[in-house]
């Protein structure tokens, strides 16, 4: 049992880890494509951001703990979902960023979860998951999407006569600033995901139920290694992602980056703050930088990049629920 509860305390922090070395180069990935921020300080902004936002409140962690499966009750088969489930969005997101592909981690915890639940006989409380999690999730990028042409086409019209220059030396100015609010947003949402697991996790170990008065807070020890972890993750965060979401997909200058990482960062907070539900930083940054694409000047959109994003995002419960199953096949057939 020890080294059961062990096993999942290593995936769920090795997952919020992996969250942030794959998502942190897009929350600064406008900024430093367009100087507003230089590499190193965007990253340290971002890991400092990050914790911050991990350990402010737990809405979005209660709902994604409540609506995804209603795992089972027995400690050591709760314990083994939560480590299959875990270990295959892990691997999920290194394959992706291999790939150069963003991919929301809410997709792969949702899905890895799901697969692995259901070989251990948990039940799926699909309605939940569907208007709680799942619609949320497919819904917010859209919304990004038109918030952020409309934004963009007012701007643009708005300062059509302003001198090059100076508009986009303040731009970056404001990008730097806006950048910081949207790794805060970040850490609200992604590290709050696996500190719902991970609290489960321990509660399970403890003997208590999720349902229970117990569990409806996470602990600030829970917090704090996720925090850390997610914080740890972006600090030694890589390019090939924010590569692709920054500079493959669209062309950015630097007002239309400001206005994308600003439109990113209202609907991600919001998301938390206002409705609680989840929300895919790496989705929204994309789907705001697209948005601009449709006002202003050279607006462009290169499909061969995007159609991939688009994919990636349609597959990845399926996929990683079909690894979490494996993995969790694995562990029965071992007798775990």
């Amino acid at each position: 049992m020890e080294f059961l509860f062990l096993a999942a305390v290593l995936a769920t922090t090795g997952f919020a880890f992996v969250n942030g070395f794959h998502d942190a180069g897009v929350t600064v990935g406008n900024a430093v494509q367009n100087r507003s921020l230089s590499p190193r300080i965007a990253l340290v902004m971002a890991a400092v951001f990050n914790f911050i936002g991990a350990l402010l409140g737990q809405g979005v962690a209660l709902t994604v703990a409540e609506n995804t499966v209603t795992l089972p009750h027995d400690p050591h088969l709760l314990l083994s979902v939560v480590f299959a489930g875990l270990t295959a969005a892990i691997v999920w997101g290194i394959v992706t960023y291999v790939a150069a592909v963003p991919v929301s981690s809410t997709y792969t915890l949702v899905g890895g979860l799901l697969g692995a639940g259901l070989v251990y006989g948990a039940v799926a409380d699909f309605q939940g998951m569907l208007l709680r999690l799942i619609l949320p999730l497919l819904l917010a990028p859209l919304v990004v999407l038109a918030m952020s042409a409309l934004v963009t086409a007012v701007v643009s019209r708005l300062a059509e006569n302003a001198a090059p220059k100076p508009l986009f030396r303040n731009a970056r100015a404001a990008d730097a600033v806006v950048t910081g609010i949207l790794a805060l947003g970040h850490g609200v949402q992604d590290a709050q995901k696996s500190a719902a697991v991970l609290m489960i996790a321990v509660l399970a170990y403890q003997g208590i139920d999720f349902v229970d008065g117990e569990a409806t807070d996470v602990t600030w020890p829970v917090r704090l290694l996720i925090a850390a972890a997610l914080a740890i993750g972006t600090v030694v965060s890589g390019w090939r992602v924010a590569r692709t979401v920054a500079t493959r997909i669209v062309r950015l200058d630097p007002l239309k980056s400001v206005l994308a990482n600003g439109v990113a960062a209202t609907a991600t907070l919001a998301a938390a703050f206002v409705v609680a539900v989840p929300v895919s930083i790496v989705y929204s940054v994309t789907a705001a930088n697209v948005g601009t694409q449709f006002s202003g000047r050279r607006g462009i959109i290169r499909l061969r990049f995007l159609l991939p994003v688009i994919g990636t995002a349609l597959l990845a419960i399926p996929v990683t629920a079909l690894l979490g199953a494996g993995l969790a096949g694995l562990l029965v057939l071992a007798g775990v």
